[in-house]
């Protein structure tokens, strides 16, 4: 039962710190691997569930109004504009890297906010995800 139920709080885990919540799905990806749950399906659910957080971030931007984005993400908003021409010439990277503390989220932000390509924000952002997840699934088998 406890491995039924950990799946689901992994999903939720991974996709709520990959919004502006202040979470670190990876430290819950490293107890799944150290209490050998399938390092695949934690790379899937882990994945799945960041990539899919990320893209909630980028339809938010993407498909909301001036005032809102102003009223919430006065700070960032700023800055987007002034890179909003670079978000759609440098999108794949932002995608990419959308994996990154903090930044990432701006990341997402400034794409959708830029109406960047959602097929190539999705590729992207799943590929920077998946990669980390990678990298810290293979340290932590390491020790």
């Amino acid at each position: 039962m406890f491995e039924t139920l950990s799946y689901p709080m992994l999903f939720l885990a991974s996709f709520l710190s990959s919004t502006l919540l202040p979470l670190a799905s990876e430290a819950f990806v490293l107890a799944f691997i150290k209490f050998n749950f399938n390092p695949y399906l934690v790379l899937f659910i882990a994945t799945l569930g960041n990539t899919l957080g990320s893209l909630s971030t980028y339809t938010l931007a993407f498909l909301g109004k001036q005032k809102i984005l102003e009223k919430y993400f006065s700070n960032s908003l700023k800055k987007l504009e002034k890179l909003s021409i670079n978000f759609n010439r440098f999108g794949a990277i932002f995608s990419f890297l959308s994996f990154l503390p903090i930044v990432g989220d701006i990341f997402v932000l400034g794409l959708g906010f830029a109406k960047y390509s959602l097929i190539r924000a999705i590729i992207f952002i799943t590929l920077g995800k998946l990669s980390r997840y990678i990298f810290i699934i293979f340290i932590a088998n390491s020790f």
